[in-house]
């Protein structure tokens, strides 16, 4: 099953720029990450630790990303060709330490890539942090008149989904485990929603990354990754038997790593 994993997405990554591209590389995926760049505060000074997002694309997938998107916290997107046509992939982590300024930011990107102006669907994921939420309702456990900001953001959120036309997957699962005090704490934090209800086959809760306290979503699309550029290198095998002494030399030239076949003398 997880070897036809073709898109991964990570939230909270923690990864900043003293983390090489090389260290997190996987192989057979291309790399699309977005670490945090901003102060929680919005004071002056060194960037705030945690927070960030990253895609996993794998290399045969055309995948580009979008830049419009990189204006919101903490999160991206990338745009890939499938056999249903374009398709953009949102990796959300919305940090509940987010300002007015930057929670807007992140609501602006979701409602533009979203609109209706746009001839392709979107799938948007990962870690919301809308604790308040009655997903089986769409509606904010809260007075309705309530001036609290914690809970009239979620309710922006919750406006904008609606609004953008949005489905939601989950409504009353567990995404995350966390003990507090010896109190285990239960909520819905992360969610899987898109533009067209025919897009998503189902989504499975599968283990934690790590030891992440929220656990893994398994999302099956109903279209799958378009594939026709990839050009597969043919492979031309010798027919030993056949061959002369300069095709053999030649081929062994070819193929030899002559650094490393180099033996020191002392």
């Amino acid at each position: 099953m997880y070897k036809s994993i073709e898109v991964i997405c990570v939230t909270e990554t923690h990864f900043s720029s003293d983390i090489l591209d090389a260290e997190i590389y996987i192989e057979g995926f291309s790399m699309f990450r977005k670490d945090r760049d901003f102060r929680i505060d919005n004071s002056t000074g060194s960037i705030s630790g945690g927070g960030g997002s990253i895609i996993y694309v794998k290399n045969c997938c055309n995948a580009s990303l979008v830049n419009s998107f990189l204006k919101a916290p903490d999160s991206l997107a990338v745009n890939i060709n499938t056999s249903g046509g374009l398709i953009s992939i949102c990796c959300i982590y919305r940090s509940t330490s987010l300002n007015l300024e930057q929670n807007n930011a992140l609501i602006s990107c979701i409602k533009s890539i979203c609109s209706e102006r746009n001839d392709f669907e979107t799938l948007l994921l990962g870690d919301f942090n809308l604790p308040n939420v009655l997903w089986e309702t769409g509606s904010i456990n809260s007075n309705i008149a309530s001036k609290n900001q914690f809970l009239v953001t979620q309710q922006k959120f919750m406006d904008v989904f609606n609004d953008s036309g949005l489905t939601w997957y989950f409504t009353n699962e567990t995404t995350r485990r966390r003990l507090v005090k010896d109190t285990l704490q239960e909520s819905l934090l992360d969610q899987v929603l898109y533009t067209n209800d025919a897009l998503v086959n189902g989504c499975k809760i599968v283990s934690p990354l790590g030891k992440s306290d929220h656990v893994g979503i398994l999302v099956e699309l109903v279209v799958s990754p378009d594939t026709s550029k990839c050009l597969k290198e043919k492979i031309i095998k010798p027919i030993w038997g056949k061959i002369s002494s300069e095709e053999l030399l030649n081929f062994s030239l070819k193929n030899t790593d002559c650094d490393s076949a180099l033996i020191p003398l002392l």
